[in-house]
This record gives structure tokens, C-alpha cells and sequence, in this order.
């Protein structure tokens, strides 16, 4: 087995087999489940739980060592992307390639989708919903990389979505260098919206600014332009469009899963081969 998969195996055991019996109702855990039963602690299924645990220590503290980290480090690394929301397999993943979520953004890759229509005929909203814009109005002025998140999902927003916007933000100056303007699409309602950019710019959502994003926001409240483009999901399905200056789709691509996305690096390696 391919070294990479036996390390993803190693921290799926460690992150997955960390269960405790369920709360009572002032929110702690129970020593017993009842009266007359057998005690938690001294349960064999206790026990067997117990000697899993110590195996997926183990295992985690050689995964550390052979990953040049001490324990208390990647455990460090693993409770930062547990709070980003990530499932224990996005988790296991990410640590397996050094900890950094965005290395599970794609460098190389190639068109993979073909929408059904002219997606210059899309149009948006900007400003909460009031203003209606049309993407044929960015087109020939520019390059333009059309950028859809997920939006609002699954109770959250995305953290993919706001790790790849704010490194859209980050590289602001070498898309302004290509002559390139980024235009990121919002799905759905607008409610979650300040959560979104406090998630992009890393602030606390009563400082949250919208406009902080720098790159135009264009929202898609009733997920038309979604389905025009078929890349509907729980919300929308992360993609990514470059339409060239004359106004020419260029690059397509519509990710499988909320991972499934180029990097900005491979954005920018599009752009300079236009």
C-alpha cells in the first residue's frame, strides 16, 4: 500500500475511535447507564474501547514522528481543522500533506465540464439582492475568473469556500498584474452573508464587511444562474470559469466534492496562457 494511504489509515483510526458515552442532561458524562448495570469503566466493551484508544495513541505519536512533528503539534494542527469544520477523512487527509487545508487544492488540472449555455448571458446581484448585474458587463474589459462557493451549507459556511477566497484576496495584486478580475458567486440566501465575510477576512462577525472581500461578491438568492450552469448541489457545487478578453470560456471546472477545486495557483497558470 501506497505510504500516503496507510498514514491516512494511521490518523482515520486515531481521529475516528475517540468516542465517549453520551451526556446526561446537565451535560455530563455518566458513570453508569442505570441502576444495577455494569459500570462504564468496568465494562469489557469499555475495556476493548480502552485498548483501541491506547493502539490509535500509538499510532498517532508514530504518525507524528514520521511526519517530524512532536504529538502535542499535530494534535495542535488536528484541533485547528477540527474546529474548521472538516470531517475526521478531510482531517486525516489534510495532516497527511503537512496541515494546510489548501494543499488539498488541485495545482494541475484541466477543464472537466461544459456549460449548457452562453454564461455571459448569467446575470447576479450585488448589494443585497437590490441591484442586478449582468456578467456580459465585467466581459472585454478584462479577463475574468468566475468563482462559485457553496454558499450557506449544511448549517455553515463552507470552509473550503472562505480558505479559497481569502486566497483569491491574498493574490489580489498578481490577478490585477494579469490584467484579471475575480468575480465570486454566493448561492442562496443572503441571511449568512456577513458570516461569510467575517469567514474570508478572518474577523468577528460584528466586524464583518462585505466589501473587505475586495473582489465584487455577485449573488445568486434564487440559484438561477446555479441552474442554468447545472452545477447544483446542497447549495452549488464549488466551480470555476475563465473567460478570456474577447470573451471566450476558457476554463471550466465544476469539483466533484467540496475539496474538488484549483488551486490559486493554478488559476494564475491558466491566466498566463491566454
Amino acid at each position: 500500500m501506497h505510504q500516503r494511504a496507510i498514514l491516512l489509515l494511521i490518523l482515520m483510526a486515531a481521529l475516528g475511535c475517540k468516542r465517549t458515552a453520551p451526556p446526561d442532561s446537565n451535560g455530563d458524562a455518566p458513570e453508569s447507564y442505570g441502576e444495577g448495570e455494569v459500570s462504564v469503566s468496568d465494562s469489557p466493551d469499555t475495556e476493548k474501547a480502552a485498548d483501541t484508544d491506547q493502539a490509535a495513541d500509538a499510532e498517532f505519536e508514530a504518525m507524528a514522528k514520521q511526519m517530524g512533528l512532536t504529538v502535542a503539534q499535530l494534535q495542535m494542527k488536528k484541533r485547528m481543522l477540527m474546529d474548521s469544520g472538516l470531517s475526521d477523512e478531510e482531517i486525516a487527509k489534510t495532516l497527511t500533506m503537512g496541515g494546510d487545508p489548501l494543499s488539498l487544492f488541485k495545482d494541475d488540472v484541466k477543464s472537466n465540464a461544459e456549460p449548457p449555455m452562453q454564461i455571459r448571458d448569467l446575470s447576479f446581484f450585488l448589494g443585497e439582492a437590490d441591484q442586478e448585474v449582468k456578467l456580459d458587463n465585467y466581459i472585454g474589459k478584462s479577463s475574468v475568473v468566475l468563482v462559485f462557493t457553496r454558499g450557506y451549507s449544511g448549517g455553515m459556511i463552507c470552509p473550503f469556500c472562505s480558505m479559497q477566497i481569502s486566497q483569491l484576496v491574498a493574490n489580489y495584486d498578481n490577478f490585477i498584474e494579469r490584467d484579471t478580475k475575480v468575480l465570486i458567486v454566493y448561492p442562496g440566501s443572503v441571511e449568512h452573508l456577513d458570516n461569510f465575510a467575517a469567514a474570508v477576512t478572518k474577523v468577528d462577525l460584528e466586524k464583518a464587511d462585505i466589501a473587505a472581500v475586495k473582489w465584487p461578491v455577485l449573488l445568486d438568492p434564487d440559484l438561477k444562474a446555479v441552474g442554468l450552469l447545472e452545477i447544483e448541489a446542497d447549495l452549488a457545487k464549488p466551480s470555476t470559469f475563465i473567460i478570456d478578453k474577447v470573451g471566450n470560456l476558457v476554463f471550466s471546472y465544476v469539483g466533484a466534492n467540496r475539496t474538488d477545486r484549483p488551486s490559486v495557483k493554478a488559476i494564475l497558470n491558466q491566466l498566463d496562457t491566454l
